[in-house]
């Protein structure tokens, strides 16, 4: 009857379900985005330096550019992303650079006058594809230049609460908590 009722005060005493799986999704040392529901600031982007049952240690950058450590209650995690790194965005600089470049080398291609040479569509091509060039070359560098970072959310699919006896005639209470992608 005592470990029934220790069981049950077990499962009772277990805070936040949904805190202790965000915490099992990530590890000290990896770099997070946390929102909470009732900080000052909503949202923190920092290292986790600590994990407890129920408070999350943080250490991030303050306004100033100093290093600070906040603990933030696992109770008041609105939500966590975990960063998946800094990306760069070159290919993205390219299509963008070129098509300003072409559009623009098309429409004062098409805007001049014919001559001998060349008809106003002739230069239109002609200053499409090399404006078209120019454009993407400069975008390529300055989407190189740009760094952006990936964030992937931690989802919640299900909590799972088992109780298998021990070799030693107790009760081992264990908590599985899965995530999907």
């Amino acid at each position: 009857m005592q470990r029934l009722a220790f069981v049950i005060m077990a499962l009772a005493g277990i805070p936040n379900a949904t805190a202790l799986a965000q915490a099992a999704a990530v590890h000290i040392g990896q770099r997070v985005r946390v929102t909470s529901a009732v900080e000052a600031t909503p949202i923190r982007i920092g290292v986790i330096e600590a994990i407890d049952a129920d408070t999350l240690r943080l250490q991030h950058t303050g306004k100033a550019g100093d290093t600070l450590a906040t603990a933030i209650p696992m109770a008041s995690i609105a939500g966590l992303q975990v960063s998946r790194g800094r990306h760069s965005r070159w290919l993205m600089g390219l299509g963008i650079g070129f098509g300003a470049g072409a559009v623009t080398g098309a429409i004062l291609g098409a805007s001049s006058e014919d001559d001998l040479l060349f008809t106003s569509g002739d230069k239109a091509i002609m200053g499409g594809v090399a404006l078209g060039v120019i454009g993407g070359a400069v975008g390529v560098v300055a989407g190189a230049l740009t760094k952006t970072e990936r964030w992937e959310t931690v989802p919640i699919d299900r909590v799972t609460v088992s109780l298998a006896p021990t070799a030693g005639g107790r009760l081992r209470l264990g908590v599985r908590i899965a995530f999907g992608r």
